[in-house]
């Protein structure tokens, strides 16, 4: 089967993809290893509202909340809230969030074989996407885009490097005790080494989560749930589904080759600090489409152009700035945590933070903190602000 190009991956990213492509008359194919699209998917499911904006992805059945505030939880567990007084995100339900765009791709003319998966990518003369399942299809493609994740076969055949550091995430629905407008953000070393847990509301059943940066995320998650002073207080059933997954680092493996890009998880493009790529994603997707119609209409789909440097562009910096303090966030101590965290209850420090806040674009945030409130690491005593000074500066 001949196709101008195939797209590896039937989630947001992927079908974003295949929408813009099929729009502009190519030849598209979505190839997607699972049954249905979007089961099985492990998602917090919170998506900014001027994101969307920005995507031209407009509110529909698959929004469950609407969030104004979030809480943030010290090690020491005092909680500190933060609103700006409006919609800020939606809750989303990712099932139906994932066909709604799979069906507007569909629409726009791009064809799904689903229940086929790709084993292989030979990309010596002919480009050559080997696929196993029911009806036994070989594709040749003029591009290929890796949509598959943050494990991606794609990136890896193509010799993109494939994404080299992950945050392991883990999440329960339960029936918990949560306001419908409000996420709770919980930091602590003993159940998210490295990270952070959450829970949020999503119609009638609450998502509680974390992410660790070592040892098992399961037992975390128990601990979580059983002990945590808070959290425990808050869940009253056991667990109706659980689900776990990868959150890629940004900036861990080269995006495009001549003929083959990647985008989504596949290309490690997540927000640093929270992990949430749907934003991310979909933006990079839409400069993947460019970058690939461009190619078509110069006539020369053999070389790929300025696509890692369209996404560079637009959120380097974020990456980069986001990392780091990512990198912090891993290395810091709770009795530190505590100390930075608690400075968010100063009104010059909590001006700066809404004023400067952007749900899908963290780097603006992060510059004006250290800009304009070097105190967040004075507060921390000499000795340990060279040493986190050292973590920041350093991205590794």
């Amino acid at each position: 089967m001949r196709v101008d190009v195939a797209i590896v991956g039937g989630g947001p990213t992927g079908s974003f993809v295949g929408k813009g492509l099929a729009e502009h008359g190519l030849d598209v194919v979505i190839v997607e290893e699972h049954r249905e699209i979007g089961n099985p998917v492990c998602c917090t499911g919170i998506v900014g509202v001027e994101g969307l904006k920005e995507l031209d992805v407009k509110p529909e059945k698959w929004v469950l909340g609407k969030l104004r505030k979030v809480a943030v939880y010290t090690p020491s567990n005092e909680r500190i809230e933060l609103t700006r007084g409006k919609v800020e995100a939606f809750v989303i339900n990712r099932a139906e969030f994932d066909r709604s765009l799979a069906q507007d791709a569909a629409n726009a003319g791009a064809t799904f074989l689903l229940n086929e998966r790709c084993i292989d990518l030979n990309i010596d003369g002919e480009l050559v996407v080997k696929l196993k399942g029911e009806q036994k299809i070989k594709l040749i493609a003029d591009v290929v885009v890796g949509a598959d994740g943050p494990t991606s076969i794609v990136s890896r055949k193509a010799g993109l490097g494939g994404v080299n550091k992950n945050i392991n995430c883990i999440q329960v629905e339960t029936i918990a005790e949560a306001s419908d407008d409000t996420a709770e953000v919980y930091f602590g070393k003993s159940f998210a080494p490295g990270f952070f847990g959450w829970l949020v509301k999503a119609g009638d059943v609450c998502r509680v989560g974390l992410g660790t940066a070592e040892g098992n995320s399961r037992s975390m998650l128990e601990n979580f749930l059983y002990h945590h002073p808070v959290v425990s207080r808050k869940v009253k059933e056991t667990t109706l589904n659980m689900c776990a997954g990868l959150s890629p680092l940004p900036l861990s493996c080269k995006l495009n080759s001549d003929r083959v890009l990647l985008v989504g998880d596949a290309a490690g493009q997540v927000k640093p600090l929270t992990g949430g790529g749907i934003y991310v994603g979909l933006s990079c997707a839409k400069l993947a489409v460019k970058a690939i119609v461009n190619a078509f209409k110069g006539g020369d789909v053999k070389k790929i152009k300025n696509y890692e440097l369209a996404v560079m562009t637009k959120f380097g910096k974020d990456f980069e700035l986001g990392i780091r303090a990512r990198i912090l966030l891993e290395h810091m101590q709770d009795k530190d945590l505590n100390l930075i965290l608690g400075l968010l209850k100063r009104d010059e420090i909590r001006e700066i933070v809404l004023k400067n806040f952007d749900f899908n674009r963290h780097g603006s945030l992060v510059r004006a903190l250290m800009l304009k409130s070097p105190e967040l690491l004075r507060s921390l005593g000499i000795k340990r602000l060279i040493k986190y000074a050292h973590f920041f500066m350093n991205k590794k």
